[in-house]
């Protein structure tokens, strides 16, 4: 019997770096009741070849009912020509022909942007700027000594810390499967005592199942995400997007027993002054239950400032 693959993409769109390279979870899942070893493979867009891509273990037993995921990397060699290109992830049993149980992922984007040009010789510039620090070292010298107001204080880095659970009324779940996923205000239990006596508890059902919620920032910049999570044995597999991009690698959610993290990194962004939406979506899962719960207990985003 053939086994009807299931393939999700983490996201619609590669976020890639300056040097146009990124990172993709791809979640491959088996419907029926019988395990089967599954074999992901990307196939390329026009304009593209297949050398561009690199799959994690690429060939994965996935027990009846479960699933597992791929990590792709995308790198673009030097010299493309900047425009928006695709891809689509496909997964096939490994004991059959490709074409008989291959099933695709929908469409994936990104877009390579213009190389930079190479920088000319630095060591003018440098005889240059040589002079200029000698300059300003002077300034200094005579500012310092001669007394009056001491120097401006650097700027400090914005934090913003969020209970998650406070963001429960406004969050917005979408289920996909037929039993609906939710979202609820979890307060202290099982041993674990969180940040504010509660965590946001997310009620997965599904591969695909998604919770957001809304995240204002006070100003334009970089900015590093991080959390504090919550693992269960009925927890599953999660990635964060921000604004629909994915932003760090996939977070395990099992363990035997209920567990609160320290602080995690989850990536660095580049974001806009204002409200951004942020999701938690359920990947895949490592053990037998129906069940792809998640826990956050806390979020933050950091502002990095630039010397």
């Amino acid at each position: 019997m053939t086994t009807e693959w299931a393939v999700v993409a983490a996201a619609e769109q590669f976020t890639l770096d300056a040097r146009n390279s990124g990172e993709l979870t791809f979640t491959v899942s088996n419907p029926g009741e019988a395990p089967d070893t599954v074999v992901f493979d990307v196939a390329p867009g026009e304009g593209t070849q297949r050398g561009w891509f690199t799959v994690a273990e690429p060939q994965r037993a996935v027990p009846g009912q479960g699933s597992v995921s791929f990590l792709v990397r995308l790198t673009v060699p030097t010299g493309t020509p900047p425009r928006r290109y695709d891809m689509t992830g496909f997964a096939y049993s490994a004991n059959t022909a490709p074409e008989e149980s291959s099933r695709s992922s929908g469409r994936v984007t990104y877009d390579v942007k213009a190389a930079v040009p190479p920088k000319r010789s630095p060591w003018p510039w440098i005889a240059a700027a040589a002079v200029l620090v000698l300059v300003v070292a002077g300034v200094v010298v005579f500012l310092v000594t001669r007394g009056g107001d001491p120097p401006p204080a650097p700027p400090q880095a914005r934090v913003v810390t969020l209970e998650a659970e406070s963001l429960v009324p406004g969050a917005a779940v979408q289920s996909t499967g037929p039993v609906p996923a939710g979202v609820l205000e979890q307060k202290n239990c099982c041993l674990v005592t969180w940040s504010g006596d509660a965590q946001l508890f997310f009620l997965g059902r599904s591969v695909g199942d998604r919770v957001t919620v809304t995240v204002d920032l006070p100003a334009d910049g970089t900015w590093r995400f991080a959390t504090v999570r919550t693992t269960s044995f009925d927890y599953a597999n999660t990635i964060f997007l921000i604004d629909g991009r994915q932003v760090g690698d996939t977070f395990f959610g099992f363990t035997p027993t209920v567990v609160k993290t320290d602080w995690i990194d989850v990536g660095t962004v580049t974001l806009s002054r204002g409200a951004h939406q942020v999701t938690l979506v359920a990947v895949s899962k490592t053990q037998g239950t129906d069940r792809y719960f998640a826990g956050v207990d806390q979020l933050r985003f950091t502002q990095v400032l630039t010397p």
